[in-house]
């Protein structure tokens, strides 16, 4: 994506410089802002974005045999596998990291299934991406529904998934992410047998857990400022 600067690899940390003027991320203007020091500490702030709650969230909760769902872009997988967790990491794209416990597949979630396998399933920041063709899946309105379905598919019965997606008042969409209310969660989980949710928000750079997300508080189109921790049992 033209906006985002380049990265010596594929995870995205829990804190994140990013640039102060948006006319200034397009690469390569970005590459240079964060390349050259000076530049980078006069043109970007620091975030700390929803990743501070959703690892220790997965971290928390995962047992068995897992499934980690668009594995890339985070560190759970080789976090996992180092703990001595058996781990199939599936991503649209090829995996940067080896481990011997970790099984690398290269597929795509709204195609492929592998039934009554699991016993926990993650998806960290990945769903409200899918079929957006952000990291070059195919368009498809219903594919954050695919995935799920497919995720429901490669569960064990009474196995369990972790999944985090940003969270607002109301369903929001923009051209890479889609942000989930309540209502859109149920739909999405519908088949599950039980689902508990808790809520992640950020005010002022620091976030916090809260039971719902307030009314009043304002979606952010640019980078997600709430986030929904989810347990769902098959």
């Amino acid at each position: 994506m033209l906006t985002q600067p380049i990265r010596p690899f594929e995870f995205t940390s829990p804190v994140v410089d990013v640039i102060k003027y948006r006319l200034l991320s397009i690469k390569p203007i970005s590459t240079i802002i964060f390349a050259v020091p000076f530049l980078r500490s006069r043109l970007t702030f620091r975030q700390i974005n929803e990743r501070i709650l959703e690892i220790p969230f997965v971290l928390s909760k995962v047992s068995g045999c897992v499934l980690d769902v668009g594995s890339n872009e985070s560190p759970i997988s080789l976090m996992l596998a180092s703990m001595g967790h058996k781990v199939t990491a599936l991503d649209l794209r090829v995996s940067s990291f080896n481990h011997l416990n970790i099984n690398n597949i290269r597929a795509d979630i709204t195609k492929w299934s592998k039934p009554n396998c699991f016993d926990t399933v993650i998806c960290l920041s990945t769903l409200e991406h899918i079929g957006l063709e952000v990291y070059g899946g195919q368009r498809m309105d219903i594919g954050d529904q695919l995935a799920i379905d497919n995720i429901f598919a490669s569960l064990k019965s009474g196995g369990k998934l972790l999944l985090t997606v940003p969270a607002s008042v109301s369903f929001q969409i923009t051209s890479t992410w889609r942000s989930y209310d309540s209502n859109s969660i149920k739909k999405l989980l519908a088949k599950y047998k039980s689902v508990n949710i808790r809520y992640g928000i950020r005010i002022d750079q620091k976030w916090q857990i809260v039971s719902r997300i307030p009314e009043k508080f304002e979606f952010d189109p640019h980078m997600p400022s709430g986030v929904a921790l989810i347990e769902a049992f098959k």
